[in-house]
């Protein structure tokens, strides 16, 4: 059984997340971080247990209300999707741009961690952050011709999750970074298909359905690999949804 924090949980693929996690008999409790009260998404499955859903407020990502930190000291693992988008970061200061995506992640986890430890937990607790495709994790690596700022800053948050996650490898951590390419809604509709073709020969395209499905069995299974690619994600995602399909 799981209990899952979900941070940045107004967000496309966060909503998704728990529309299936409610369904979802081995996640037990969904702890969802925002700004404000996060509602049973619409198109939830009929017969859904929507008491899992534990809305938490965090008004301030640099410091947890101590109410809110005692709740996240049980659980279990973290998909994080708090960011700010590429298509976003137009006219926005870098530095804005670099504390929501990167400041907020690292807070996270140390605020996720000091629970745990008043907590006395040292169980397993596995961390996927969503990425991106051709996130380089080395200064020099090589980037796509736009957004080579941001894709940067996104490789090196890859980083920092995985050797925050080897210095508490002790207390249980684990951390990995999940790199879907262009994240398609289910069903992708025209302008998308068209979109998602163009995309699939760049860097992959995706389900929304899939890559929340692919997501919420690595947290609650294990990861089965590090990164996890477009590839990786679709691969897994089908079979996680097929599975819940024939499940009694």
């Amino acid at each position: 059984m799981v209990k899952l924090i979900i941070g940045g949980a107004t967000g496309f693929v966060a909503t998704e997340v728990i529309r299936q996690s409610l369904s979802n008999p081995k996640i037990t409790a969904i702890y969802a971080l925002g700004r404000k009260p996060i509602a049973v998404p619409e198109g939830t499955a009929p017969g859904a247990d929507t008491s899992k859903l534990k809305s938490l407020v965090v008004k301030d990502f640099e410091k947890y209300p101590e109410d809110v930190k005692a709740q996240l000291a049980d659980a279990d693992g973290a998909i994080w999707a708090l960011a700010v988008l590429p298509q976003k970061t137009r006219g926005m200061p870098f530095e804005e741009v670099k504390k929501i995506n990167q400041t907020y992640t690292l807070k996270a986890l140390e605020q996720i961690e000091e629970a745990r430890a008043a907590a006395g937990q040292k169980g397993p607790f596995r961390f996927l952050y969503i990425s991106g495709p051709d996130t380089p994790r080395t200064p020099d690596g090589p980037t796509p011709p736009v957004f080579k700022e941001y894709i940067r800053l996104k490789g090196r948050i890859e980083v920092d999750c995985l050797e925050f996650a080897e210095k508490h490898k002790a207390s249980g951590w684990e951390a990995g970074a999940a790199k879907p390419g262009l994240v398609l809604p289910n069903p992708p509709g025209l302008l998308m298909t068209v979109v998602g073709a163009v995309a699939g020969l760049i860097a992959g395209k995706i389900g929304v359905r899939e890559l929340a499905a692919a997501m919420v069995d690595q947290v609650s299974n294990g990861f089965e690999k590090e990164p996890l690619e477009n590839v990786d994600l679709a691969r897994i995602g089908k079979k996680a949804l097929e599975a819940q399909q024939v499940a009694p």
